[in-house]
């Protein structure tokens, strides 16, 4: 999946970093290194490597909300 700004995903349980409870997150910025998101209702934004940013939508802890599968119970 090719990342781009203004993606949003469900966070799921899976989803360890999820110390306000959001349900979705965004992509604010992007680059060849690192991915800038920010959480649901959070006053700050957050820094991800790139590579672990897509090893999280690999195993299911973030999922693209256009491609949602999961019911409501899921996510976080």
């Amino acid at each position: 999946m090719e990342l781009k700004e203004n993606m949003e995903f469900d966070i799921t349980v899976k989803f360890i970093p999820n110390f306000c409870q959001a349900r979705t997150l965004t992509i604010k910025m992007i680059n060849h290194s690192s991915v800038c998101i920010e959480m649901e209702d959070a006053k700050s934004r957050g820094v991800f490597p790139i590579r672990q940013f897509e090893a999280l939508i690999r195993d299911g802890a973030l999922i693209y909300s256009n491609s949602s599968m999961l019911g409501k119970e899921d996510t976080a």
